[in-house]
This record gives C-alpha cells, structure tokens and sequence, in this order.
C-alpha cells in the first residue's frame, strides 16, 4: 500500500509542487531519461508511484519512481527515450492510470478521470484520486535529467458525521449534491497552457473504507475546484456494518471546494436511530412455541442454510457468560414445539425442521420431514439434553469442529437454551435470501435476458466454450442457481480439486452493502470427497482462501453472496501484495463500471502457459490432508457489449488481465492489461463465443483504457 503523502489536513490544500534538479547522469543511466522530483512543502513521492509521460508529443510512456531520498527528493526514470525528434517535448500526469489514452495524442485535450468510486486509507483521501499534472515543455536537445514542475488540478473537501451511534464503524458514504456538479467525473487539460476544463462530471461521489473507519474521525475526499451555492441540498448515505443512516444538509453559506481551500462539511444527525435487537435470556426449563438460542462453551448454533444437511455451525455467543446474548435479529434461532410427547426443533430463518436420517451424526432439515423430527428435551445439570427419539443421538457441541452435531456418544458439551424475550426479528429481505431448494443448477437454460430499471443482462454471454473431449477428463461444467437465476459457472478439476474458471455477468443489482459472512461451505451441486475441507480455515503458508468470483461482485443479493463461499470459489493466492493488493484493486475497478452497465467477466487460474513446463508448489487446506496444487498464473478476462435497437449485440470489446502468484509491490494494475486472444492463446480455452463474429476484432483490444472508454 502506498504511504500517504500529506501528513496533515491543513496541508492538503498547497496547490504546487515545486521540482529542483540537481544531480547528473550516471554511466548506468545513459539509456534513461532521469527525472529528478523534490517537493517545496509536505507532499511527499513514494517508491513505485507511476506517472505518465508525454515524449515529444506523440507516446504515453510510463515512468517509475526508483528512489526517494530522506530529504523528499525523487527519482524516476524513463526507459530508452526517443532520440530521434526533431522537437524534444515532455509533459506528465499524476497518477498515470488516470489518463484516458487515445489513438492519436492532442496536447490541448489531455483527457483524465477523477474517480467517482474512492478508496481512501483510513480517514484519508484516495491517493489515486490526487490528480497533478505537469505542463508541456519543448526542448532543442534531450534534457539529462528532465525538468517537470507538476502542479494539483484536483481539490480537497473534509466531512465530519455526529451523533452517529458511540462505536459505530464507517464503510461508506455516498455524498450527492443538488442541481450542481462538483464532485468526479472527466476533465480536460491543456498541457500547453495549463488550462483545465471539466467534462462528464457527476454530481454523486461515494468514498468507500474497505477496513472501516472510526464514526469520529474526519473524513477526506478528492473533488473537482467548484462552488455549492447556499441553499444548496446535500444528500449524506452512511452505511455502518449493516446500519444505514441518510441525512440531507442545506447549506447556510457557500461552500467553495478549490486547490486552495479545505472545506469541512458538518453532518449532524438529528436521531441516531437504536437498531432493532433480540434479547436472549439463559432459561431452566423449556416452554413450547417460544423462539430460543442453542448455545454451548460461548458459542451459538447457527441454521443450515442453503443445503438439505449439514453440521450446526457456530458463532460467537454469550462470551461473558453472564446468561444474556443479543442480537440484530433472530436468524440463530429454533422454535421449539411440543409434539408426540417430545418436542420439534423449527429453524426461526426458514421454518424448516431439524431431524435425523440413516445413521449420520449431522443434521438434515426440510419444511415437511415424515419421520426422526421429534427430540426429546430433560434439563442436566446447567444444561439440556436434546435428544432424536427415533435415533437416541443427542445435540453436542463438538470443540473439535466447532459445531454442533448429534451423536450417541458424550464426545462434546451439552447445550444451554437462551429464551426469546419479545417478538421475533427476522433478518431485513435481502439479507439471508431464505432457502432455495430448487434446481440442481447442473443444467443450461440456454440464455434469455433478465433486466431491472437501469440495466439488462443477457445471460450465456459470459460462459467460454466447453473445452475438446479429453481435455480435461474428469473436470465437471457446473452452473450455481440462486432461485430462479443464474449465479454463476464454473468449470471444477476434480483431480486438482480447483476451478479452473468462473463466469459470470456483472451488474450494479449485483452489488451493494451487505456485510462479508465468512461463511465457508461446501459445493452442493459436487460431492464433498471431491472438495477440499475450507469451510473453517484456509491453506497452509501465506496463500488465503482466493475467491474467483469475488464476495463483493454479488454482496447485493445475499443469497448470491453466499454462493461465492463455496469451497469450490476458492484457490490458493498469495495473500499480501497480490489477493489483498493489486489484485482486489482490479476487481474495485470492474465493480465500478459494473455500476453502470453490464460486463461479462471469466476469472480463471492455470499451472502453466501452454508449451511451458513451470514447477508446480502444493499446499494443503488447515483442515484437510489432500495437496492442492497452487496456480502459477491468475487472470481475468472482461467483456462489454453494445446493442441494436431490437436488443441484439451489435458491439463488443475485451480485454484481459495476466499475473503471475506473487507479491506485487504496487497496484497499477493496468501495466498487466493483455488481449483476450493471447490468453486463448496460453490457456486453450476459447472465450466469449457467443458473440460470433465480434469476436476477431473485440478480443484483440489490450488497452484497459479502450476498453474503459468503449
């Protein structure tokens, strides 16, 4: 992660930043053109910042800081430089994946975007979103080293939000102002003149916190120089964990947002809303039809959702132990009915019954089972003894797995039983999805168009041809359905135990706030001796649990959302610098056009290029002993689409993404920007065949910037 530049608010306003040049060329360098960069005031370079360099007005080219010395002085450098220009002219963009490339160059019209999605670290602005440029500069010979004196064209804004809830966690904030457009977008620079000129802008910016921040600190964002006029309205949307607040502000005066000037906007709450909450009291006796938790060694018993059987699994609990467990809603509890002189154990979520079948220690559930529902339940000790009458196994809490299963031997602890007090909660629509127990989801549809108020998506566009019989002989072509829709594809190895890709569409319906469960589960639709134990723990070593088709792609739809923990969704990925760096940077930034129109996305992984014979590494999941060899390579391929006035696809265009496993040491993504077709090329597989004859000139493109623009 890049370190911040400004270490205080006040600071974020100097418009400058001033270049001195002092040093000369070294006999190693005499095929660079050296760019050496110090600061006047307190914004500071980091090693691998990238800017973009305009070379005698003809090429972008990229340089790279390669060192930054005590003082704040920089240095890059361009690799082999043009010296054959009849005119030597230079001028630079900060940061260089902001520039929109185009086919020929017009230094009057130097296109860059301010993102409308920002990241910032913490409570600080997105360092991607602080756009300098440095002016156009013509030169009689090649200058060793280069003069550039980059200058803010971007301004800084401060947000402060009181009386949220005392503890509350910040994870977004979507600002929208009335009747005005100050916020991100498009803009124009005269690298000539130094003139900008903004273009496309939105009147809606949302500052995004991955890890959350604090309700109290004061929030930073990057917008573009303009002026909110007073009685201007601005909407405030906060979301806090599954909390959400709205606020409109007028404004008393003019709010003038320059590179100049840090404006602090003040948003008070009138209320902080008290969420709604389940209260839980530990009981000595059981009566019928009341709401209860399942609890043991401070855990709870959580429902089996999403499958027709499995063990209890569990969360944190009455970890005080002080009799009381509270929670947002009732979604881990089980109504217990009086019933042939036992009891039945109803989940509160779903309305399904728990009962047992065969001889198996786990747990089957079903809205209407025809025999093993009827548990018996006598105190013991502090504790409750639930046993199947048909069956004689009784509830436990098993501290090896860390779940609750029923066996006929005293293998685990005994449950408490917490009593609903109040009326039952259920989770808000949307949030858990309830139980889909339909479609196997192993067959084709064979495509059709599903679509809301803004977007439609055309479903089988996304989905690479099945590969030549014998190609991979014992991979399984798998579709995942969440009721009455297709989730997503994936084509699973079961001698590798990987997916070697997921397909899926795109759209913002797709995506919205809801937290990340972390709930690991296996694939229904594969048998679990083909899959690799990761529900509780990930690989050995540094590699996490991978996803292909990410949480925050379906974290709209929460029953989609869970579908992404599949076991099966997850490989082994180098964790720091890669899964949790450039790698989720990309997926920022699909998920950020898939705001507003549809792409169709594969993610796949491979051991090796085809023709290349690299060592292959193996691990082994924490709770498993099968080996798992790790990919080599990880790669996405993206497409969009353009449509006729009847609904066909008149259009298209591709783009792809390559990486090896390792740590990546910046996030510039875009350096690693490939054709579709050269990864056909090292994989095999052929991509987007739906779109016929698109696909010749769509699936040549390599521009991330074509692609962003098409």
């Amino acid at each position: 992660m890049r370190r911040l530049r400004i270490v205080s608010y006040v600071l974020l306003a100097l418009v400058g930043v001033g270049c001195s040049f002092t040093s000369s060329t070294t006999p190693e360098e005499a095929d660079k053109l050296v760019i050496k960069v110090s600061s006047s005031d307190d914004a500071e370079w980091c090693e691998g910042d990238e800017i973009a360099v305009i070379e005698c007005g003809a090429a972008y080219r990229t340089s790279q800081c390669i060192h930054v010395e005590e003082g704040g002085d920089a240095t890059f450098t361009l690799e082999e430089p043009n010296a054959e220009c009849e005119e030597f002219g230079y001028g630079a963009i900060f940061p260089a994946d902001a520039v929109i490339e185009d086919d020929s160059i017009d230094l009057s019209r130097v296109r860059l975007v301010l993102p409308l999605e920002q990241s910032p670290d913490g409570a600080m602005f997105d360092i991607s979103a602080d756009l300098r440029v440095a002016p156009y500069v013509t030169y009689e010979a090649m200058p060793q080293p280069l003069k550039l004196e980059f200058r803010r064209v971007t301004a800084m804004g401060a947000l402060t939000i009181e009386n949220l809830p005392e503890g509350s966690v910040i994870n977004s904030v979507k600002l929208s102002a009335e009747g005005a457009t100050p916020f991100a977008g498009e803009l124009v620079v005269d690298l000539s003149s130094g003139a900008v000129t903004y273009d496309k802008m939105s009147s809606e910016l949302r500052l995004s916190y991955k890890q959350g921040v604090s309700s109290e600190q004061m929030l930073y964002f990057i917008t573009s120089p303009s002026v909110l006029k007073a009685g201007s309205l601005l909407k405030v949307d906060i979301e806090c964990g599954e909390q959400h607040y709205e606020h409109t502000l007028t404004l008393d005066t003019d709010v003038e947002f320059s590179v100049t000037e840090l404006p602090e906007l003040v948003v008070t709450l009138e209320k902080a809303p008290e969420p709604d909450v389940c209260t839980f009291r530990r009981v000595d006796k059981v009566t019928s039809g009341k709401a209860y938790l399942i609890a043991a060694e401070h855990c709870v018993a959580q429902p089996i959702e999403y499958s027709k059987y499995g063990y209890l699994k569990s969360v944190d609990g009455d970890t005080d132990d002080d009799g009381v467990i509270v929670f947002s809603d009732c979604a881990n509890a089980f109504y217990i009915e009086a019933k042939d002189g036992g009891y039945t154990l109803r989940q509160v979520v779903d309305n399904r019954y728990l009962y047992q079948y065969k001889d198996y220690n786990s747990v089957n559930v079903d809205a209407a089972p025809t025999e093993g529902d009827v548990w018996s339940i006598t105190k013991s000790g502090d504790a409750f003894k639930i046993t199947n009458v048909s069956k004689g196994k009784y509830l436990q809490y098993d501290l090896s797995y860390s779940s609750f299963g029923s066996y006929s031997d005293s293998r685990g602890t005994l449950p408490q039983l917490y009593e609903l007090e109040g009326e039952v909660i259920l989770p808000e629509e949307g949030d858990d999805g309830g139980y889909d127990g339909g479609d196997d989801g192993n067959e084709d549809d064979g495509g059709g168009s599903v679509g809301d108020s803004t977007q439609t998506i055309k479903y089988g566009l996304e989905l690479p041809a099945k590969p030549a019989d014998g190609a991979y002989p014992n991979a399984k072509w798998v579709v995942v359905r969440y009721e009455n829709e297709d989730n997503y594809t994936h084509y699973y190895d079961v001698d590798t135990y990987t997916s070697l890709w997921v397909a899926y569409p795109l759209a913002a319906r797709h995506m919205g706030s809801i937290g990340r469960p972390d709930a690991w589960d296996w694939n229904p639709y594969i048998s679990t001796s083909d899959q690799i134990n990761l529900c509780s723990r990930s690989y050995a070593g540094d590699y996490s649990r991978g996803h292909l088709i990410p949480n925050a792609s379906r974290n709209g739809i929460r029953g989609m959302q869970l579908q992404t923990f599949y076991v099966t969704n997850s490989v082994p990925q180098v964790q720091e610098g890669f899964n949790g760096g450039i790698w989720q940077k990309l997926e920022a930034a699909l998920q950020n056009i898939a705001e507003s129109e549809t792409i169709y996305i594969v993610t796949g992984v491979a051991f090796n290029k085809i023709g290349e014979s690299r060592t292959i590494g193996y691990t082994k999941a924490k709770d498993d002993t099968k080996s798992v060899p790790v990919p080599n390579y990880f790669y996405k391929v993206v497409l969009k689409i353009k449509c006729d006035e009847e609904g066909n696809v008149s259009d298209a265009m591709t783009v792809g993404f390559w990486f090896e496993n390792k740590y990546y040491d910046n996030n510039t993504y875009s350096n690693y920007a490939v054709s579709v077709d050269q990864i056909e090329e090292w994989t095999g597989f052929d991509y987007f065949p739906a779109i016929g004859n698109l696909q010749t000139d769509a699936e040549s493109n390599k521009s991330w910037s074509e692609f962003k623009s098409f």
